[in-house]
């Protein structure tokens, strides 16, 4: 019961984390300068844990025969990250969280089927097939209420004036302007754009990637004897990857604008 409050709990953390990157996002200025920030906040606080908690060696010599794979536990990560910082202000909180919760119970379920990456099999029963039925009746009913409020609450405000999505500012930054009709009078109504189900498919890709995250890095921790050490490696590869994108693609991280913006601390 107590791993199951434990689960309950990181699933209650996620949006407010998804939250707080779409606000870094839109100070910043990118998804993965966000992402950047948060995998750094991630490293630091697991690494002080690590150190302080080991146990020692921090990488035992039997870690280093287990499967390659189990070491890039981070990749997944920072498409899970950076993909729920681009759905936020596509989807909207309810269905950021939906998407990735189908994806991560269908490769859930797919993992256990197949026993892939390394872990146990425990095949489907019609109790597991039920569940993934009201998983997915639940994300049809709320994909057909955000769509009806939508389709009857009025424009897009995220829209723009020819009709191709740009990315909203956070809603502490929106303006009379952001919010004012297209002057062209065309609807920019989510739900008449085939794109918004782009969008609900990287959602569902998002959680099937944090799945999978789960089981190399439940194989990892295996591996080093504990868990915190599995998500510094996680945290390691994922900094690496997200250094060498903000340097080649947003041309660096420049905080400055962000700490003289005077934003809350907690972001």
């Amino acid at each position: 019961m107590l791993l199951a409050a434990l689960g309950v709990l990181t699933r209650i953390v996620t949006p407010l984390q998804t939250v707080v990157n779409a606000r870094l996002r839109g100070t910043l200025g990118t998804p993965f300068r966000a992402s950047l920030v948060s995998f750094t906040v991630g490293l630091a606080a697991t690494t002080i844990a690590a150190l302080l908690l080991g146990p020692y060696p921090l990488v035992p010599e039997s870690a280093l025969h287990g499967p390659w794979w189990m070491w890039f536990a981070g990749l997944f990560g920072v498409i899970f990250m950076t993909g729920n910082i681009l759905l936020l202000p596509r989807l909207g909180s309810l269905q950021t969280v939906l998407m990735p919760v189908l994806g991560q119970i269908t490769m859930g379920l797919l993992i256990d089927q197949f026993g892939w990456l390394g872990n146990p099999r425990h095949p489907m029963t019609m109790a597991r097939a039920a569940g993934l039925v009201l998983a997915v009746l639940g994300v049809l009913l709320a994909v057909a209420a955000a769509d009806a409020k939508t389709l009857f609450g009025g424009p897009n405000p995220f829209g723009s004036r020819h009709g191709a999505a740009r990315t909203p500012p956070p809603p502490a930054m929106l303006s009379a302007d952001t919010l004012r009709p297209p002057a062209d009078g065309r609807s920019t109504n989510r739900t008449r754009s085939p794109s918004i189900w782009l969008w609900r498919g990287l959602g569902i890709l998002c959680g099937m990637s944090l799945a999978v995250q789960a089981a190399m890095l439940g194989r990892l921790g295996t591996a080093l004897g504990s868990p915190i050490k599995a998500s510094v490696v996680s945290f390691i590869l994922g900094f690496v990857l997200l250094c060498a994108v903000v340097v080649f693609r947003d041309h660096g991280l420049d905080l400055g604008k962000a700490i003289r913006g005077h934003n809350p601390p907690w972001m």
